[in-house]
């Protein structure tokens, strides 16, 4: 006996139906050519999608840019009202002017900058003005207008600043002013309101800051 021979008689394996091998060639093709697309088209894809990836921010910069200047031009305004506080009324009338500024202290604070700042108003068109640890004597008036105007020999060539007066409805005041171009800006705000010469301030003879 051949101790080679195989235990078991051995059978010869039915060939694969026709059918059957078409379908797994067409698979196969298939599929190869699915991986040569992927190969082929996504190295290229990848360049697009980091430079979409690296628009967005860009994008989202412009967008922020642009509601910035659309804010810009909404605060932009020709209208006094528009840049005073909710509820306060402009004063314009001589009598009503007098009636709020006549011997009173204000303490005030620049919006600009946030400077502060102190005028004493006296009755008969003097005033007492300090800011920056100077006191400058000036005077003030009412225009034709109704705005209320200062000027100080010794403090910016004795130029003359006009405001529009607003009342705020805690009855605090707010000097609104005009640019150049016409466009209204809070210049001012009050703190306090107090009764004559509440701050000691010198009323006329010469400032030690004088030039300052």
């Amino acid at each position: 006996m051949n101790h080679l021979a195989p235990k078991y008689p051995q059978t010869t394996p039915m060939p694969a139906h026709p059918l059957a091998r078409r379908a797994g060639g067409r698979l196969l093709l298939k599929a190869t050519c699915l991986a040569f697309l992927a190969n082929l088209l996504l190295p290229n894809a990848l360049p697009f999608v980091a430079a979409a990836r690296a628009d967005v921010p860009a994008a989202a910069g412009q967008l922020t840019l642009h509601r910035q200047l659309a804010l810009s031009e909404a605060a932009a305004t020709n209208d006094p009202a528009d840049v005073a506080a909710p509820g306060a009324k402009a004063v314009t009338n001589a009598d009503e002017i007098r009636a709020k500024l006549d011997n009173v202290t204000i303490y005030g604070r620049y919006v600009d900058n946030g400077d502060e700042w102190v005028e004493y108003h006296l009755a008969d068109g003097r005033t007492a003005y300090w800011e920056k640890g100077c006191t400058y004597p000036g005077k003030w008036w009412i225009a034709d207008d109704g705005e209320v105007c200062y000027a100080y020999p010794n403090y910016r060539d004795n130029a003359p600043n006009c405001f529009i007066m607003f009342v705020r409805p805690d009855g605090g005041v707010q000097f609104v002013s005009i640019s150049d171009t016409g466009q209204a800006y809070l210049a001012s705000d009050s703190e306090k309101i107090m009764p004559g010469n509440d701050a000691h301030l010198p009323v006329g003879g010469v400032s030690p800051c004088v030039g300052a």
